[in-house]
C-alpha cells in the first residue's frame, strides 16, 4: 500500500518546479484535499483505503503555504489561489490524544487554495508561554516528536517558518 506524507511529498516536490510546474501545481491541489476543516492536515495517508493519520504536528500544514507561495513566485500564476477543493472531515483529536489513524472522507465544505493557506496559518497561531509557536507532537525536526505532547513545548524553527510565510502571503506574496 502506497504511503503519502503531507510534509515529505511537498518537500520532495519543490525541486520539481524546474522540471514541471504542472507537477508542483497538481501536488498542491492534491495535498489541499488532505486538510481538515479545522486547518490541520493528515500527516500521512494511504490513497487506496482513504485512511490516514491525524496528528498534532505543528509544521505539516504550513508546507502547503510554502509551496503555494513558491509556485506563484516561480510561475507568476496566481490563479492557483482560486482553485477550490474540499476539506476533510473527521473527529477532532481528544485533549490528550496525539494521533489517530482513521478513514477520513471529504466534507461538503470546500475552500479556495488561498482559503486553505489561511486556515493553515490560523491553525498555527498557537503560542506558548515564551511567545513561540507550540510544537504540538512534533515539527520538522523529527527528533522533537514528543517534546510538545503535553502542550508545553515550543519551536524556534516553527516561529521562523511561520513568520516568513505569514509575511509573504499577507503581502501579496
Amino acid at each position: 500500500m502506497e504511503l503519502t506524507g503531507f510534509r515529505d511529498q511537498l518537500q520532495d516536490t519543490i525541486g520539481l518546479k524546474y522540471l514541471s510546474t504542472d507537477m508542483l501545481k497538481n501536488q498542491i491541489i492534491k495535498h489541499s484535499k488532505h486538510q481538515f476543516i479545522e486547518g490541520d492536515v493528515e500527516h500521512w495517508w494511504h490513497e487506496e483505503n482513504q485512511r490516514g493519520i491525524r496528528t498534532r504536528f505543528s509544521d505539516d500544514l504550513l508546507w502547503l503555504v510554502y509551496l503555494v507561495i513558491e509556485y506563484i513566485k516561480f510561475t507568476g500564476d496566481e490563479t492557483i489561489l482560486d482553485i477550490k477543493t474540499n476539506y476533510l472531515t473527521g473527529k477532532i483529536l481528544n485533549e490528550n490524544e496525539d494521533e489517530r489513524y482513521e478513514k477520513y472522507l471529504p466534507s461538503e465544505q470546500e475552500g479556495s487554495i488561498y482559503e486553505h493557506c489561511i486556515k493553515a496559518i490560523e491553525r498555527s497561531l498557537n503560542f506558548g508561554e515564551n511567545g513561540l509557536p507550540k510544537i504540538g507532537s512534533g515539527d520538522w525536526n523529527d527528533g522533537f516528536s514528543t517534546v510538545g505532547n503535553k502542550g508545553k513545548g515550543e519551536s524556534v524553527w516553527l516561529r521562523i517558518f511561520l513568520i516568513t510565510y505569514i509575511r509573504r502571503i499577507y503581502s501579496n506574496l
